[in-house]
């Protein structure tokens, strides 16, 4: 059966900080963590990988009711095993906001999710300012932020958090100290370095009930 030491990928800049059997929590010197999940259970998907619209109700309805607000929800192959990318958003309780990507890969019978939490620090705000006087050309007086706040695959949402026009990846190389610029280098990192044992690919795909 495999186990949390099935997967492996590159943690040269970061440093362990715990280290379970179902659990692996590492941190960097920019109070990032990156860790590893095993879960040994049947996933909770309600749908196959191959309904997209659905997968992307079904996280963004989760993260809305802890709170947070949806970036992005993608499935893509990664080293030929089929995975779930999302990202999220989160106040954070003084200023600020921290992104939480994850890459999730299930199987029928088990599953792992790699997860990066970047919060913002320092002077909080710039990427959003700056883009902002950017794109928004006209503004609408009575509504000065129509059009920046946009669900990324229902624009008739209007969710109390929301992916707004910075966020998009196209600023991430004008911005790379910002917290969704860390969040995605860091997932693009271990989607190139992450490795799976023989046991691990062999294993049944999952398939929602």
């Amino acid at each position: 059966m495999p186990d949390i030491k099935s997967v492996s990928f590159d943690t040269s800049k970061w440093e362990a900080i715990e280290q379970l059997d179902e659990r692996i929590l590492w941190k960097n010197d920019t109070a990032d963590r990156l860790s590893l999940h095993f879960f040994h259970i049947t996933p909770d998907l309600p749908v196959n990988l191959t309904a997209i619209t659905e997968l992307q109700n079904f996280y963004r309805q989760n993260v809305i009711q802890v709170g947070g607000g949806l970036v992005s929800v993608d499935v893509l192959s990664v080293k030929g095993v089929s995975a779930i990318k999302t990202l999220f958003k989160f106040s954070m309780k003084s200023t600020g906001m921290r992104y939480i990507g994850s890459l999730t890969f299930p199987f029928a019978s088990f599953s792992y999710a790699i997860k990066v939490d970047c919060p913002e620090y320092g002077m909080t705000g710039i990427r959003d300012t700056l883009v902002y006087t950017q794109v928004m050309k006209e503004i609408d007086p009575d509504d000065p932020y129509k059009g920046w706040f946009e669900d990324p695959y229902d624009r008739t949402r209007k969710d109390a958090m929301m992916r707004n026009q910075s966020e998009d990846e196209s600023y991430d190389n004008q911005f790379p100290d910002h917290p969704l610029s860390r969040a995605r280098r860091y997932l693009a990192e271990i989607e190139t370095s992450v490795e799976f044992t023989n046991e691990v690919l062999r294993a049944t795909p999952f398939h929602a009930p």
